[in-house]
């Protein structure tokens, strides 16, 4: 039985990565599984170990962390098996990705820190990337760590307006 279930688990995996179509962070895959109560974080931890041991699944190693992304592998085996996943388990992988899908592009699309140059003196690097690749950066120089933070966290609520209001703008 166990392994069956290990079975079942790697499935849910491969298919909520092919529905959803964009390369995702563990912790993104980790809330998602766990917050739907599908999968355990042991569970989980194993079954990404074993897929991406056996090139399923592929592990990307980028400035803004790692994400993980189905192979054609992965797509191959999964239109064999897929039918072997349950079907309320694909139609809930379904809605989900339907619902979700924008909000975690934007969450891996979206990149802001900032870094202290001097007393009371900070960088806030503010990214908007298409496939791990920047298409629009902004810069700035503030004057306290608290103003940095609060920049840091506005950038996402603001990032697709700035981007295309500036884009706009410049194509005029």
């Amino acid at each position: 039985m166990r392994i069956e279930a290990i079975a079942q688990n790697k499935l849910l995996i491969l298919y909520l990565l092919k529905t959803i179509n964009i390369q995702l962070s563990e912790l993104q895959i980790l809330r998602i599984v766990t917050d739907n109560g599908w999968l355990n974080y042991f569970d989980l931890k194993e079954c990404m170990f074993e897929l991406i041991e056996s090139n399923l699944v592929e592990q990307r190693e980028t400035p803004n962390g790692t994400f993980f992304a189905i192979t054609e592998l992965g797509r191959d085996t999964l239109f064999s098996l897929e039918k072997e996943l349950l079907n309320s388990q694909r139609k809930a992988i379904d809605a989900y990705c339907t619902a979700n899908r924008d909000d975690l592009r934007l969450e891996t699309e979206l990149f802001a820190d900032y870094i202290k140059i001097d007393e009371g003196e900070y960088k806030v690097m503010l990214r908007v990337l298409e496939n791990q690749v920047p298409v629009f950066e902004l810069n700035l120089i503030i004057y306290s760590q608290h103003s940095a933070e609060a920049f840091i966290n506005k950038w996402k609520k603001v990032a697709p307006k700035i981007y295309k209001d500036t884009y706009d703008s410049l194509s005029e």
